[in-house]
């Protein structure tokens, strides 16, 4: 009995103490994001002007940080082919900037200026914007606890604003 009260002394003094985490609240702009989402990306054909593509595809998002997301893309790209795609998206409200990263193998990483955000309970919606050599690209991203919608438009000198990309999801159960 001595030996077991002993050892379980010797336990209690030698382990560490339990650190309480004080990290800061996810924000509350992000929180809408995460989860399980099912739905398409739509897409213009760069080589067949006027086309649209649509794939299939699912999303799962998770907080990385108080204000990043990492994205897990799955894609149906036609008959027996899969593609996945990896994303990380941090965004700094209080200096109106978000750095989005792409890929593993091919790590793509670009800033953008973050042009209006909104956030209400259940929803918001952060525009984001960065200039290209031949004009900019506009982002319009919208979400609320049931839908997700990533609109993107280049807008040209001299040209009407195109729409180049949409990813429309719904929010599925787990």
């Amino acid at each position: 009995m001595n030996k077991r009260n002993l050892l379980l002394s010797l336990c209690a003094l030698l382990a560490k103490p339990a650190l309480a985490l004080y990290d800061p609240k996810p924000s509350p702009a992000l929180l809408p994001a995460l989860g399980s989402w099912r739905g398409t990306l739509v897409y213009a054909d760069y080589q067949k002007p006027g086309k649209f593509v649509t794939l299939q595809a699912r999303l799962v998002v998770s907080l990385a940080g108080p204000d990043e997301l990492s994205l897990y893309y799955v894609f149906d790209d036609g008959p027996g082919k899969t593609v996945y795609s990896y994303e990380r998206m941090a965004f700094d409200l209080a200096k109106n900037e978000l750095t989005w990263a792409s890929g593993l193998t091919k790590l793509s990483t670009s800033s953008y200026k973050i042009t209006a955000s909104t956030a209400a309970e259940n929803s918001s919606k952060i525009d984001f914007e960065r200039t290209v050599d031949a004009g900019t690209d506009q982002f319009s991203f919208e979400l609320t606890a049931s839908s997700w919608q990533l609109t993107k438009r280049e807008v040209r000198a001299g040209k009407p604003a195109l729409e180049r990309s949409k990813y429309l999801f719904t929010k599925t159960q787990n």
